[in-house]
């Protein structure tokens, strides 16, 4: 999982569900982030050498990492493919631990109300785990 330093952010989507014990497949890694952190987050991007996906080329680079500015917030860093939810407040999350290291997560119950491609994996995976006894 990414670490984004001292930079508040709540993990969401797959990336919140699978520290919670889901099986479900990792891709980008999806957080939620407050769009008064949009500067440090900014910042982060650059220190990280992120790039910014340009559906105009079908890749990432050539635009500005400013979340502030148009365009889809998914960059790809050095630590993979980041995708953020701009808010105005940070959703309500947990902590999940592993090792010494804690995340703040979506409630795995909010995630399947919320995200309906990772509702949909779980919602499979449980029909294949109940039909398989």
């Amino acid at each position: 999982m990414v670490r984004l330093g001292d930079l508040p952010y709540v993990l969401t989507g797959t990336a919140a569900a699978l520290p919670q014990g889901a099986p479900v497949p990792m891709g980008d890694v999806e957080i939620a982030v407050a769009w008064r952190d949009a500067e440090r987050f900014t910042t982060w991007l650059d220190r990280y050498y992120a790039r910014r996906w340009n559906p105009r080329y079908d890749d990432f680079g050539y635009l500005v990492n400013d979340p502030r500015e148009p365009g889809e917030h998914r960059w790809q860093t050095v630590v993979g493919v980041l995708r953020a939810r701009m808010c105005d407040e940070l959703p309500e999350s947990i902590e999940v631990r592993h090792g010494d290291r804690s995340y703040r997560v979506l409630p795995l119950a909010l995630v399947e109300a919320t995200e309906p491609a990772t509702a949909d994996l779980l919602r499979r995976w449980r029909a294949r785990h109940t039909s398989a006894g």
